[in-house]
């Protein structure tokens, strides 16, 4: 029995963003579909695009238990599973995280303000993403966890950490209180992850630059790390290159980064060892929550909906520097 994940009109039509139906091809399922929705939803699946696990398929293709399958309307409120941001997110990317490197040059304030300013974009795209998934999840209390845990970190330091993630859990139970639409179970959930997630990330790069010994060369290498792994491993996802693993070639890579950057900058190197391999779990990690956030499952070969897909893992990766360092160091 597949997974059929439909949007629009015809998830309003079904009554539901996705249905579990029986079915040997994707034409088996699509007539089953309408036998079961009526002629109304069977009109609309005329002029609907079909995907099987995250590329285009067509009616001929097999479908198995395990298969999940998405039906998009020609309009859509969401991006079409399996386009990503094409090339243009790895541009994005790039930008950003030169930005970020530049940024760190200059006087703390303004690598946070520019830090701050990634994050809330992140956040936005994650939303936006997520809208025709399982899981709904809300702008406001999320860049509210954002600006509020900064501001503990920036005042209580180390221990701002885990005040911050308490704060971040109170607005999005908060948020549900005063709006209902927000009271569902799953949205809470995801909500309260990705506002730990943009908080920590957000609170932890500040703290590595203002507390620790050296900050700025600390945060300049981490940076660096997260950089080379999320565009090489970008990179081998756009290109289909058949000699690295896309999935695994970032990690990888980010662990062997951090052990240059750590020869380079005078750091310890087993300790940046350590560092590496753990933010390369970490982004492993954090691409399997975006992924299921923005796509509704955890499917490493799906690719992503949202321009900023690219930095799901270096978000979670960010979020852990800090305490990686304190456990650690």
């Amino acid at each position: 029995m597949a997974r059929v994940r439909l949007f629009a009109n015809l998830r309003e039509i079904a009554g539901s963003s996705q249905v579990d139906i029986e079915g040997d091809t994707v034409g088996a399922v699509v007539d089953a579909l309408g036998d079961r929705f009526g002629p109304e939803f069977r009109r609309h699946m005329q002029t609907a695009r079909l995907w099987k696990n995250g590329d285009e398929g067509s009616t001929e293709d097999p479908v198995s238990d395990d298969d999940e399958l998405a039906v998009i309307p020609p309009v859509s409120g969401g991006s079409v599973p399996g386009t990503g941001g094409g090339g243009m997110d790895g541009l994005l990317l790039a930008g950003l995280m030169l930005v970020l490197i530049v940024a760190n040059t200059l006087d703390i304030a303004i690598v946070v303000a520019v830090w701050v300013g990634v994050v809330a974009l992140w956040v936005i795209d994650l939303v936006n993403a997520s809208s025709d998934s399982d899981f709904g999840l809300h702008t406001q209390p999320i860049l509210a966890s954002v600006l509020v845990s900064m501001a503990i970190a920036n005042t209580l330091g180390l221990l701002g950490l885990g005040i911050g993630v308490a704060v971040s859990m109170v607005l999005v139970m908060g948020w549900a209180v005063v709006r209902p639409s927000a009271r569902d179970l799953t949205s809470m959930g995801a909500s309260a992850l990705g506002a730990v997630i943009a908080s920590l990330a957000v609170a932890s790069l500040l703290l590595a630059r203002s507390v620790a010994d050296g900050g700025d060369r600390q945060v300049a290498g981490l940076l660096i790390v997260i950089a080379v792994g999320a565009l090489v491993g970008r990179w081998t996802e756009v290109s289909r290159s058949r000699l690295f693993d896309p999935y695994l070639v970032g990690p990888v890579l980010m662990v062997v980064v951090a052990v240059a950057v750590a020869y380079l900058s005078g750091f310890d190197l087993l300790v940046w060892f350590f560092i590496g391999l753990l933010l390369a779990c970490a982004t492993i990690a954090g691409r399997g929550i975006g992924l299921a956030f923005r796509t509704g499952a955890i499917r490493l070969t799906a690719r992503p909906r949202g321009l900023l897909a690219a930095l799901d893992g270096p978000m979670l990766a960010v979020a852990v520097f800090v305490p990686v360092m304190r456990m650690i160091g």
